[in-house]
Parts: structure tokens; sequence; C-alpha cells
């Protein structure tokens, strides 16, 4: 785990348990060069780290908060209005009076949120180590642990996401519709970690219809965990073609793995 005031968003949005280690995904980018130039569907979009390095793409999710925080990244003002808020709200500085009464009035907005509301509910996952909680009725219910406020990565992403052919909308794999795509189509998804052997079934089941219709995919996900190896995802990848990337910051024993048909 990430040691408190270490930066988690070095991503645009970071979503532990949804994200790739550091490092993996350019491991990954350049062993197949040519994915950056397809057009990606990305059934279960979090962090948006695959689906915006592509040249356009879709991104599905059925979190409202996930299409509401991917959405604000696309405007031009999105750093400026984040900062703003935090400056607002925090005063530069975090505290745990500021963040409860700050995730209180989120919360009343959240049943009709603008683009601000977006820009504070962000400020208040950084304040929660970016746990994405929140309970049945939409409430964001993340606890407080605090980490810094790096918007880097916004800045560097910002223009990109104004200027390319990127769509947010609801949906997920049981959405998935053959009328969207094309055969130059690239269908992603990150099998989330950990997860049931219920959900490995069902989404290896999906993606080897998508093999069948001669569709390609890209399907991610957390090989070796602090040197577990999970069996199960190994021996379905064996039927495919894979690379596996090791965590760049040699923390653990851990690698991600990305397994195509193509």
């Amino acid at each position: 785990m990430e040691e408190r005031g270490e930066s988690l968003n070095s991503l645009i949005i970071p979503y532990p348990g949804r994200q790739l280690l550091p490092g993996s995904r350019d491991h990954f980018f350049a062993s197949k060069t040519d994915v950056k130039g397809r057009y990606i569907y990305d059934f279960g979009l979090s962090t948006g780290e695959i689906l915006y390095e592509g040249s356009g793409g879709i991104g599905f999710s059925k979190e409202k908060h996930v299409l509401g925080l991917h959405a604000l990244m696309r405007m031009p003002y999105a750093e400026s209005l984040i900062k703003e808020e935090f400056e607002t709200n925090f005063k530069g500085s975090w505290g745990p009076a500021k963040f409860f009464r700050l995730r209180r009035d989120v919360n009343q907005e959240l049943k009709d949120p603008s683009q601000r509301t977006m820009a504070k509910l962000y400020c208040l996952l950084a304040c929660s180590g970016f746990r994405h909680k929140f309970d049945k009725h939409g409430n964001f219910k993340g606890g407080y642990f605090p980490h810094s406020l790096d918007t880097e990565n916004i800045r560097v992403n910002n223009k990109r996401l104004v200027n390319t052919d990127f769509v947010i909308m609801k949906g997920s794999l049981s959405t998935f519709e053959r009328d969207l795509l094309t055969k130059k189509s690239l269908i992603y998804f990150h099998l989330p970690f950990p997860c049931t052997e219920k959900t490995k079934s069902k989404v290896f089941e999906f993606f080897k219809t998508v093999d069948s219709l001669k569709y390609n995919f890209l399907l991610t996900s957390r090989l070796i965990n602090r040197g577990r190896v999970d069996k199960t995802l190994l021996d379905w990848a064996n039927s495919y073609s894979k690379v596996v990337a090791v965590d760049s910051n040699n923390k653990f024993a851990s690698s991600d793995i990305f397994i195509t048909n193509f």
C-alpha cells in the first residue's frame, strides 16, 4: 500500500484494484506498437489509461461517478477547476473536519451534479486515497485517508482529450452491441483485482465469443500479486497471445498480464 502523503494520482483518475502497475502499460505498448492507432471500446472504464492511448474510442461504465469524472477530464478547465475547489474547500491543507463537511455537501449535489460537483468529488477521492466507495444510492462513503493532490497528468493529457474522438457513456460487457464495431475495432476490458472465479468465468466466456466473431480484443489484469500467481487467468491466457509486465517500482513481486487475440 502507498504510504501516507504519497501521490496516487499518476493517472488521470486513479482507481485501486482497477488500474495497472506502474510502467506495465508502457511495456505493453512497446511490444504492440499498432494498438495506439486503434479505435478502442473500453467496456469497464475506470482510469482510462488504455482507452486514452488509442486514436479514439468509447468508454463504458455503470458507475455514474466514473462517467461524470471522465466527462470533467475532457473539459479544458478540468485542472484549474479541481485546484480551485481544493483551495476553496481545503485552503491548501487536508483535514478531517473539512473532508466530512465537503462529503456531506457533495452527496447532496450528486443528485444533480455539475462539473464543479465532480471537481469537488475528485478532491474528496484524493483525500480518501482514491477509494471509490459509494452506497446503493450513489452517495460517496470514502473515509479520510489523505494523499497529495497531483494534477500533472490531467494537465498533460487534457489538451489531447479535448481535441480527440473519445465518447463516454453508460454501459458494460452485458450491453455489448456488434453494430458499434468494425473489424479495426479493439474491444478492451480490465479484469478487476481481486475478483471471483465466477466473474472470471463470465469475462472469459465473453471474450471467447468476441474471438469467435473475429473481433480483436485486449484483456488486462493482475497476474502475480506479491508472488502469488493467478493460475485460472494464466491457464486461460495460454490460448492466446500474452505480454507480462512487472511492477517498475520493484516494491513487490507483482506483474500485469495483457492478453490479445492478434
